[in-house]
Protein backbone atom coordinates (compact mmCIF):
# COMPACT_ATOMS: atom_id res chain seq x y z
CA UNK A 1 0.00 0.00 0.00
CA UNK A 2 1.59 3.38 -1.19
CA UNK A 3 1.78 5.81 1.81
CA UNK A 4 0.64 9.50 1.77
CA UNK A 5 4.06 10.71 2.95
CA UNK A 6 3.12 14.55 3.03
CA UNK A 7 0.72 13.70 5.72
CA UNK A 8 2.61 11.54 7.59
CA UNK A 9 5.15 12.29 10.75
CA UNK A 10 8.49 12.85 9.62
CA UNK A 11 10.84 13.27 12.45
CA UNK A 12 14.29 13.37 11.01
CA UNK A 13 14.11 15.72 8.55
CA UNK A 14 10.17 17.49 8.82
CA UNK A 15 8.60 19.55 6.09
CA UNK A 16 7.51 22.68 8.44
CA UNK A 17 8.89 24.38 11.33
CA UNK A 18 6.45 25.97 13.69
CA UNK A 19 7.72 28.70 15.68
CA UNK A 20 5.58 29.51 18.92
CA UNK A 21 7.21 33.07 20.78
CA UNK A 22 5.63 32.86 24.37
CA UNK A 23 6.18 34.76 27.20
CA UNK A 24 3.70 33.98 30.52
CA UNK A 25 1.46 32.56 28.41
CA UNK A 26 0.12 29.77 30.63
CA UNK A 27 -3.79 31.49 29.63
CA UNK A 28 -3.81 30.72 26.22
CA UNK A 29 -0.83 28.55 24.89
CA UNK A 30 -2.87 24.97 25.11
CA UNK A 31 -5.37 26.21 22.66
CA UNK A 32 -2.05 27.50 20.58
CA UNK A 33 -0.52 24.25 21.07
CA UNK A 34 -3.17 22.26 20.15
CA UNK A 35 -4.49 23.83 17.05
CA UNK A 36 -1.14 22.70 15.95
CA UNK A 37 -1.04 19.59 17.21
CA UNK A 38 -4.45 18.87 15.17
CA UNK A 39 -3.17 19.78 12.06
CA UNK A 40 -3.80 17.36 9.12
CA UNK A 41 -0.45 18.02 7.62
CA UNK A 42 1.79 16.07 9.92
CA UNK A 43 4.84 16.17 8.35
CA UNK A 44 6.34 19.05 10.87
CA UNK A 45 8.18 20.22 13.61
CA UNK A 46 7.03 22.60 16.43
CA UNK A 47 9.40 24.78 18.52
CA UNK A 48 8.91 26.95 21.15
CA UNK A 49 10.53 29.46 22.70
CA UNK A 50 9.76 30.35 26.12
CA UNK A 51 11.51 34.05 26.97
CA UNK A 52 11.76 33.36 30.85
CA UNK A 53 8.38 32.93 31.78
CA UNK A 54 7.52 33.49 35.33
CA UNK A 55 4.01 31.75 35.76
CA UNK A 56 3.23 27.85 34.16
CA UNK A 57 3.90 28.63 31.28
CA UNK A 58 6.96 25.83 31.42
CA UNK A 59 5.18 23.24 32.90
CA UNK A 60 2.57 23.00 30.07
CA UNK A 61 5.02 23.19 27.28
CA UNK A 62 7.03 20.51 28.97
CA UNK A 63 3.58 17.87 29.26
CA UNK A 64 2.89 18.56 25.77
CA UNK A 65 6.84 18.08 24.77
CA UNK A 66 6.69 14.89 27.09
CA UNK A 67 3.55 13.50 24.71
CA UNK A 68 4.62 14.14 21.28
CA UNK A 69 8.21 14.05 19.56
CA UNK A 70 7.76 16.81 17.20
CA UNK A 71 7.88 19.36 19.88
CA UNK A 72 10.98 21.30 21.06
CA UNK A 73 11.33 23.22 24.16
CA UNK A 74 13.63 26.27 24.75
CA UNK A 75 13.67 28.19 27.41
CA UNK A 76 15.60 31.49 27.45
CA UNK A 77 17.08 32.24 30.81
CA UNK A 78 16.44 35.72 30.65
CA UNK A 79 13.83 37.66 28.67
CA UNK A 80 15.91 38.98 25.94
CA UNK A 81 12.94 40.87 24.02
CA UNK A 82 10.27 40.21 21.72
CA UNK A 83 11.75 40.81 18.45
CA UNK A 84 15.26 38.76 19.49
CA UNK A 85 13.12 35.76 20.58
CA UNK A 86 11.13 35.62 17.24
CA UNK A 87 14.75 35.35 15.39
CA UNK A 88 15.88 33.30 17.85
CA UNK A 89 12.85 30.37 16.56
CA UNK A 90 13.44 31.05 12.55
CA UNK A 91 17.49 30.78 13.33
CA UNK A 92 16.82 27.40 14.98
CA UNK A 93 14.78 26.41 12.46
CA UNK A 94 16.48 24.06 9.34
CA UNK A 95 13.70 23.04 7.48
CA UNK A 96 12.26 24.03 4.31
CA UNK A 97 9.36 26.11 5.23
CA UNK A 98 8.25 28.23 8.28
CA UNK A 99 5.71 30.02 9.71
CA UNK A 100 4.90 32.00 13.54
CA UNK A 101 2.09 31.05 15.41
CA UNK A 102 1.62 33.12 18.25
CA UNK A 103 0.94 31.69 21.82
CA UNK A 104 -2.58 33.74 22.19
CA UNK A 105 -3.55 33.02 18.52
CA UNK A 106 -4.43 29.67 17.23
CA UNK A 107 -5.66 27.57 13.57
CA UNK A 108 -7.83 25.79 12.06
CA UNK A 109 -7.21 22.13 11.25
CA UNK A 110 -6.17 22.53 7.58
CA UNK A 111 -3.77 25.84 8.13
CA UNK A 112 -0.44 24.15 7.16
CA UNK A 113 -2.37 21.52 4.59
CA UNK A 114 -3.65 24.56 2.18
CA UNK A 115 -0.92 26.94 2.65
CA UNK A 116 2.01 24.86 1.91
CA UNK A 117 0.70 23.68 -1.76
CA UNK A 118 0.95 27.79 -2.63
CA UNK A 119 4.60 28.17 -1.77
CA UNK A 120 5.48 25.09 -3.71
CA UNK A 121 3.51 25.64 -6.81
CA UNK A 122 4.28 29.10 -7.05
CA UNK A 123 8.21 30.45 -6.71
CA UNK A 124 6.55 34.21 -7.65
CA UNK A 125 4.52 33.76 -3.60
CA UNK A 126 7.12 34.67 -0.98
CA UNK A 127 4.22 34.29 1.88
CA UNK A 128 1.08 32.24 2.05
CA UNK A 129 -1.57 33.17 4.56
CA UNK A 130 -5.54 32.69 4.82
CA UNK A 131 -7.80 35.62 5.99
CA UNK A 132 -8.69 35.95 10.13
CA UNK A 133 -10.50 36.36 12.16
CA UNK A 134 -10.17 38.26 15.28
CA UNK A 135 -11.26 37.51 18.79
CA UNK A 136 -11.29 39.09 22.54
CA UNK A 137 -12.67 41.58 24.27
CA UNK A 138 -11.12 44.83 22.39
CA UNK A 139 -12.29 44.24 19.40
CA UNK A 140 -15.64 44.89 19.69
CA UNK A 141 -15.21 48.94 22.02
CA UNK A 142 -16.40 50.89 19.45
CA UNK A 143 -18.86 49.05 17.87
CA UNK A 144 -20.80 49.17 21.44
CA UNK A 145 -20.24 52.80 21.75
CA UNK A 146 -22.75 55.64 21.25
CA UNK A 147 -23.45 56.37 17.78
CA UNK A 148 -23.46 60.13 18.42
CA UNK A 149 -20.82 62.79 19.27
CA UNK A 150 -16.79 62.02 19.22
CA UNK A 151 -17.78 58.29 19.33
CA UNK A 152 -18.86 58.68 16.31
CA UNK A 153 -16.47 60.08 14.85
CA UNK A 154 -13.63 57.95 16.93
CA UNK A 155 -15.28 54.99 15.33
CA UNK A 156 -15.23 56.18 11.81
CA UNK A 157 -11.59 56.71 12.08
CA UNK A 158 -10.52 53.83 14.34
CA UNK A 159 -12.12 51.91 10.99
CA UNK A 160 -10.01 53.14 8.86
CA UNK A 161 -6.90 51.97 11.14
CA UNK A 162 -8.36 48.60 12.08
CA UNK A 163 -7.68 46.47 8.74
CA UNK A 164 -8.27 43.39 9.68
CA UNK A 165 -7.63 40.70 7.17
CA UNK A 166 -4.70 39.64 5.44
CA UNK A 167 -4.73 41.41 1.65
CA UNK A 168 -3.05 39.70 -1.49
CA UNK A 169 -0.95 41.55 -4.08
CA UNK A 170 0.59 41.98 -7.21
CA UNK A 171 2.42 44.67 -9.63
CA UNK A 172 5.77 46.75 -9.40
CA UNK A 173 7.61 46.88 -6.05
CA UNK A 174 6.65 50.51 -6.09
CA UNK A 175 2.60 49.82 -6.14
CA UNK A 176 3.10 47.21 -3.44
CA UNK A 177 5.42 49.01 -1.11
CA UNK A 178 2.57 52.30 -1.45
CA UNK A 179 -0.16 49.29 -0.84
CA UNK A 180 1.13 48.00 2.53
CA UNK A 181 2.22 51.34 3.64
CA UNK A 182 -1.36 52.41 3.19
CA UNK A 183 -3.62 49.57 5.10
CA UNK A 184 -1.42 50.67 7.87
CA UNK A 185 -2.38 48.44 11.40
CA UNK A 186 -2.56 45.06 9.01
CA UNK A 187 0.45 43.27 9.82
CA UNK A 188 -0.83 40.07 10.09
CA UNK A 189 0.34 38.17 7.49
CA UNK A 190 3.48 38.26 9.52
CA UNK A 191 1.80 35.01 10.30
CA UNK A 192 1.98 33.51 7.34
CA UNK A 193 4.24 30.57 5.81
CA UNK A 194 7.39 31.55 4.24
CA UNK A 195 10.14 29.77 2.41
CA UNK A 196 12.49 29.47 5.32
CA UNK A 197 16.01 31.02 3.25
CA UNK A 198 13.97 33.75 1.92
CA UNK A 199 12.26 35.11 5.74
CA UNK A 200 16.09 34.74 7.29
CA UNK A 201 17.40 37.16 4.42
CA UNK A 202 14.58 39.40 5.11
CA UNK A 203 14.08 39.57 8.61
CA UNK A 204 14.84 43.08 10.15
CA UNK A 205 15.67 43.08 14.43
CA UNK A 206 16.53 47.00 14.64
CA UNK A 207 13.67 48.81 14.77
CA UNK A 208 10.43 48.23 16.91
CA UNK A 209 7.93 48.02 13.50
CA UNK A 210 9.77 45.09 12.67
CA UNK A 211 6.67 42.82 11.55
CA UNK A 212 6.13 45.88 8.74
CA UNK A 213 9.59 46.49 7.96
CA UNK A 214 9.63 42.43 6.90
CA UNK A 215 6.50 42.85 4.91
CA UNK A 216 8.27 45.80 3.06
CA UNK A 217 11.49 43.67 2.48
CA UNK A 218 9.83 40.70 1.69
CA UNK A 219 7.26 42.08 -1.31
CA UNK A 220 10.94 43.36 -3.20
CA UNK A 221 10.81 38.98 -3.66
CA UNK A 222 7.55 37.96 -4.41
CA UNK A 223 4.21 38.57 -3.49
CA UNK A 224 1.39 37.61 -0.96
CA UNK A 225 -1.10 34.92 -1.85
CA UNK A 226 -4.34 34.79 0.79
CA UNK A 227 -6.56 32.03 0.73
CA UNK A 228 -9.93 33.15 0.62
CA UNK A 229 -11.08 30.90 3.94
CA UNK A 230 -10.58 32.05 7.38
CA UNK A 231 -7.82 29.59 9.14
CA UNK A 232 -6.36 32.23 11.43
CA UNK A 233 -7.27 33.15 14.68
CA UNK A 234 -6.10 36.31 16.33
CA UNK A 235 -6.23 37.69 19.83
CA UNK A 236 -7.34 40.99 20.16
CA UNK A 237 -6.22 42.02 23.60
CA UNK A 238 -2.52 41.58 23.65
CA UNK A 239 -0.87 44.60 25.25
CA UNK A 240 -0.24 46.89 21.88
CA UNK A 241 -4.62 46.66 22.12
CA UNK A 242 -4.71 47.75 25.59
CA UNK A 243 -4.39 51.43 24.58
CA UNK A 244 -1.40 54.01 24.46
CA UNK A 245 -0.54 54.24 28.17
CA UNK A 246 -0.50 50.40 28.87
CA UNK A 247 1.69 49.91 25.79
CA UNK A 248 4.39 52.92 26.98
CA UNK A 249 4.59 51.20 30.39
CA UNK A 250 5.47 47.45 28.71
CA UNK A 251 7.49 48.89 26.50
CA UNK A 252 9.57 50.79 29.15
CA UNK A 253 9.39 54.69 26.93
CA UNK A 254 9.49 58.11 28.22
CA UNK A 255 6.03 59.92 27.07
CA UNK A 256 8.41 61.91 24.06
CA UNK A 257 9.52 58.43 22.64
CA UNK A 258 6.09 57.10 22.25
CA UNK A 259 5.25 59.97 20.42
CA UNK A 260 8.28 60.06 18.48
CA UNK A 261 8.42 56.02 17.83
CA UNK A 262 7.77 55.99 14.09
CA UNK A 263 11.20 58.29 13.85
CA UNK A 264 13.49 55.30 13.56
CA UNK A 265 10.89 53.54 11.30
CA UNK A 266 10.78 56.54 8.75
CA UNK A 267 14.25 56.43 8.64
CA UNK A 268 14.65 52.65 7.71
CA UNK A 269 12.88 52.79 5.08
CA UNK A 270 14.55 56.13 3.80
CA UNK A 271 17.65 54.26 3.74
CA UNK A 272 16.84 50.80 3.15
CA UNK A 273 14.37 51.73 -0.06
CA UNK A 274 15.88 54.88 -1.07
CA UNK A 275 14.32 58.71 -0.82
CA UNK A 276 13.37 58.71 -4.56
CA UNK A 277 10.56 55.99 -3.33
CA UNK A 278 9.77 57.13 0.00
CA UNK A 279 9.34 61.18 -0.56
CA UNK A 280 6.69 59.65 -3.07
CA UNK A 281 5.19 58.00 0.32
CA UNK A 282 5.50 61.25 2.14
CA UNK A 283 1.81 61.53 3.01
CA UNK A 284 1.66 58.60 4.51
CA UNK A 285 4.84 58.48 6.56
CA UNK A 286 3.24 61.72 7.69
CA UNK A 287 0.42 60.28 8.58
CA UNK A 288 2.75 56.83 10.52
CA UNK A 289 4.20 59.38 12.61
CA UNK A 290 0.99 61.23 13.56
CA UNK A 291 -0.46 57.90 14.67
CA UNK A 292 1.06 57.73 18.30
CA UNK A 293 -0.83 61.03 18.75
CA UNK A 294 -3.84 59.67 17.36
CA UNK A 295 -4.02 56.93 19.70
CA UNK A 296 -3.00 59.35 23.11
CA UNK A 297 -6.09 60.57 22.43
CA UNK A 298 -8.46 57.75 21.79
CA UNK A 299 -6.64 56.46 24.99
CA UNK A 300 -7.70 59.11 26.30
CA UNK A 301 -11.29 59.76 25.55
CA UNK A 302 -11.31 55.73 26.59
CA UNK A 303 -10.22 56.33 29.92
CA UNK A 304 -12.92 58.88 30.33
CA UNK A 305 -15.66 56.85 28.97
CA UNK A 306 -14.70 54.23 31.61
CA UNK A 307 -14.67 56.63 34.54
Amino acid sequence: MKMNLSKEKNQNNPKITVGIPVFNGEKSIRRSLDSVLSQTFLDFELVISDNASTDSTSLICQEYKKNDKRIRYIRNEKNIGGIANFKLLLDESKTEYFVWLAADDYWDPTFLEKNLPVLEKNLNIICSASQVKYFGNNIDYWKKRSVHGPFRIFRKIIKRFQNLQNYPTSGTFESKFRYYLKLRGHHHILFGMYRTEQLKKIFVTDISNFDLAIMLNALRFGDFYVIDDVLMHRYDGGISSQGFFAWKESQKLSFLKSLSLQRPFTKWCFRNFGYSLCLKNLDLFIIWNLEPLFFLIVNIIRKMDND
